[in-house]
């Protein structure tokens, strides 16, 4: 089955192809225009081309490229340490009154494990369906009324829908907010601008 081409290697190809027009299509552009476009594309290229080639990559290159770290295994590391905790109180231990060895039973089996794993995969999938419905609302609203004022407001929907702190959510709209005004003032594009306003 190595000579089939898998879906993931069709979408790998399509993202090349469209992420070659658009590096070629930036050196159209002025030059302070095109310095993120050529930058966002050359990205993308190197990272379909390294994908595509990650099997005749050496070992050391090839498990950087394929290691897979999720943004949400922060969260996960957190929810297994209290599974682990539950799951540990779950068991019983004994001790064999003739040998003095200790025996345990844990109530668990592996169709347990196997639907935990399946939990935690709808968990992710839910936590990532919320993120890119957040960040294309991000879109939405940042066309609408201007990315500058759309940055907040993702900022503070992302951290009621993740459970943020109230004080870090207030540091990262700040920090938004600067960011924001930065990039707005430096990019040639006026960013408080939107449709409406």
């Amino acid at each position: 089955m190595k000579g089939r081409v898998t879906s993931e290697q069709l979408m790998l190809v399509a993202m090349l192809g469209v992420s070659s027009y658009m590096l070629i299509e930036s050196f159209s552009f002025s030059h302070e225009a095109g310095i993120f476009p050529r930058f966002a594309a050359a990205v993308a290229v190197c990272g379909c081309i390294l994908l595509l080639v990650r099997a005749y990559l050496p070992e050391p290159i090839r498990q950087v490229v394929t290691e897979s770290a999720g943004m949400f295994d922060q969260y996960d590391e957190e929810f297994q340490g209290s599974d682990d905790d539950t799951k540990s109180s779950e068991g019983e231990v004994t001790e064999d009154e003739d040998t003095g060895a200790i025996e345990g039973t844990d109530r668990g089996t592996v169709e347990d494990g196997d639907s935990d794993a399946v939990e935690n995969a709808d968990i992710d999938s839910s936590k990532q369906a919320i993120l890119v419905g957040l960040l294309a609302g991000y879109g939405l609203v940042g066309y609408v009324i201007g990315l500058v004022w759309a940055t907040p407001l993702f900022i503070l929907a992302f951290a009621k829908a993740f459970g943020l702190p109230r004080l870090m959510t207030l540091v990262i709209v700040v920090i938004g907010l600067v960011a924001a005004f930065a990039f707005n003032s430096i990019l040639p594009v006026n960013m408080t601008d939107g449709v409406i306003f």
